[in-house]
Formats: structure tokens, C-alpha cells, sequence
């Protein structure tokens, strides 16, 4: 919260000192079972904290896309905290309105920096962003790599007047761009459409920003629903081994869509020869009207698909 709130500007589900206390929430720990690799998952407990991220709603006032920041316990864990090249690794790109201002209260918490020199740097230019954009790169509490940019002119965004975030992209690094596009286009559907860089390119501004010197491909598409990018990143020198994270490690990330159904986002997780995380291999009730899911894709990166007010638990009271 102090990162992500406090210091950086996201929006705080509830208030700021209300009590989030530990609970064992068994529609998670059954989603969670077989990937954690612990005996016995139903001792875990955990709690959550959202933070809304303006300027990711489509229209003013509607859904945003939201950091949810789940803390658990009762599990071993192990820090996840891949290198930017390999596959699995992701980060978020928030798009603030002074870079300056925001690097410098990180700086003065000493969150760390991963660009290298400490300073933004310049990007001339980006796929699907219009105007000069200046770029640091930080890691927050977790060790998680956060991009933070300030676009001239500043973007048009459904942020609320005097917004310090104007809105946010995604980025997750892939093993194989195509077999990935082609699997994220066949479990979210048709509107899913990426654009895909046709060549490995060699960024000298990227490479400033990230420390890595690598070329890479690029692939892009539009959330369907929202004005959220999500970007795949396909490295030329990366790692053919790396490590997949547990559930419950802290750094380790997913995505989640809302999903009209989750019957048959389930078929077509079938269709695509994946099993979800759950015994059953069906959506689980985390609420009365509420199913969820995870499945992971074949660079052990999380996607969650949640329906609400589809069907009821039959089991609620």
C-alpha cells in the first residue's frame, strides 16, 4: 500500500488504516493445490489489498484494471525475482504525471532502481504510444519490476482530474511470441487481436532503461473491454531453463480477465490441451455468485478467468 498508494498515486479499495486481517479462504486454496508444492495448502492463510489503477477504465467511472496484492502465510514461499530476459518474468508500466517527483520519493525509501545510472531516460519512440516518453525502471517491496513513464503530450485517459497515474500496460516476457499470441487469442477470443513485431529489433533507449542487452520481438494487443495494453516480449538470448514460480511466492504475478462465462472459457482451456490449477478442472465459487480460475501458460505465468452473477454456489447458504 505504502508503495503503490502512498507514494506512487494508485487508487486504495477501502481505507487506508481499516483492518486487513489473515482468513483462510478455501476457494483459493483448493485453485492454488496442485502448483504449490507444499503438503498440505489448507494451511495457508492469506489477505488482499486493491489498488485501482486510474486511467484503465474504458469509460469514466467504470471498471478499472486493479493491482490485487494477496499476502500469505502459513506455506513455505521463495522470492521470485527472475531476470527481465527470461521467460515467465513480467512488469507494470504506469503511466504518472511528474517522473521526477515520483522517482524521488521512491529514491528517498530506497526502493531500488533497475535502470542503470539511477536516471529516466529518453525513448523516442514505442508501438501504440504517440509522443516523447522518459522511463525509469524500480522494483517495489516484493522485488517486482515496475516501469514508470511520463509521456509529452500526456495521453488522453479516463483518470479522474489530478490523477497522479494516468493508466498502465503489461508486459510478459514469452519463450515463443507466436504459440503464445496464438494461445492467449484462443482462451480470450477474437477481439484478443496482436499486432507482432515482424523482426528482432535492437532498442539502444530500451536497453539504457532495462540494463538488458539483448534484441528482442514484440507482439501487442488491446485488453478487450479496457484501454490496457498487454505486451509479449520474446528475448533472441534467453534462458531455455527457467525457473516457474508457486503461487503463493512473493514477485510472482498474473492476470486476470473478466470473462462473460467461465463455462466456456474452461472449453476452450481444454481445447488448447491446458488443466486449470484446481482438482475438479472446473471453475471454483470463491463467493456465492463468483467463480474463478487459474491455468498457466507454457512459460508458467498465471492467468486467472473470473465470472460473476453466471451461476450460484449451490453450497452457500
Amino acid at each position: 500500500m505504502h508503495f503503490y498508494h502512498d507514494l506512487i498515486g494508485l487508487e486504495l479499495r477501502g481505507t487506508r488504516d481499516q483492518p486487513r486481517p489473515f482468513g483462510r479462504n478455501r476457494g483459493l486454496q483448493e485453485v492454488a493445490m496442485l502448483v504449490q508444492g507444499v503438503k498440505d495448502p489448507y494451511q495457508q492463510a492469506s489477505r488482499v489489498v486493491l489498488l485501482p489503477i486510474p486511467g484503465t477504465a474504458a469509460a469514466p467511472g467504470g471498471p478499472q484494471m486493479t493491482i490485487e496484492a494477496i499476502e500469505i502465510k502459513g506455506i513455505p514461499t521463495r522470492p521470485f525475482n527472475p531476470a527481465l530476459t527470461d521467460p515467465g518474468a513480467s512488469y507494470l508500466k504506469l503511466i504518472v504525471t511528474d517522473l521526477d517527483k515520483t522517482l524521488a520519493l521512491l529514491k528517498d525509501e530506497m526502493f531500488p532502481v533497475i535502470t542503470p545510472g539511477g536516471s529516466p531516460v529518453d525513448i523516442p519512440s514505442w508501438p501504440g504510444v504517440e509522443g516523447k516518453i522518459r522511463a525509469v525502471m524500480v522494483r517495489d517491496p516484493d522485488g517486482y519490476p515496475v516501469e514508470l513513464m511520463q509521456i509529452t503530450p500526456a495521453p488522453s485517459s479516463t483518470a479522474a482530474p489530478g490523477s497522479r497515474v494516468l493508466g498502465a500496460r503489461v508486459t510478459i516476457v514469452v519463450d515463443n511470441l507466436e504459440k503464445t499470441t496464438r494461445l492467449y487469442q484462443s482462451l480470450v477470443g477474437p477481439d484478443f487481436k496482436f499486432w507482432v513485431s515482424p523482426s528482432l529489433v535492437g532498442d539502444k533507449s530500451y536497453e539504457d532503461l532495462t540494463g538488458v542487452r539483448s534484441q528482442f520481438r514484440l507482439a501487442e494487443a488491446m485488453v478487450p473491454g479496457s484501454p490496457v495494453v498487454m505486451e509479449l516480449v520474446e528475448y533472441k538470448n534467453h534462458a531455455k531453463r527457467f525457473q516457474h514460480p508457486h503461487f503463493q511466492d512473493p514477485g510472482a504475478a498474473h492476470f486476470l480477465f473478466m470473462s462473460k462465462d467461465d463455462d466456456v472459457m474452461i472449453e476452450r482451456v481444454k481445447a488448447a490441451n491446458l488443466h486449470t490449477t484446481s482438482p475438479s478442472n472446473a471453475p471454483v465459487f470463491i463467493a456465492p455468485t463468483t467463480r474463478m480460475f487459474f491455468v498457466t501458460d507454457p512459460q508458467g505465468f498465471w492467468l486467472e478467468f473470473m465470472d460473476n452473477g453466471v451461476k450460484h454456489d449451490p453450497n452457500a447458504k
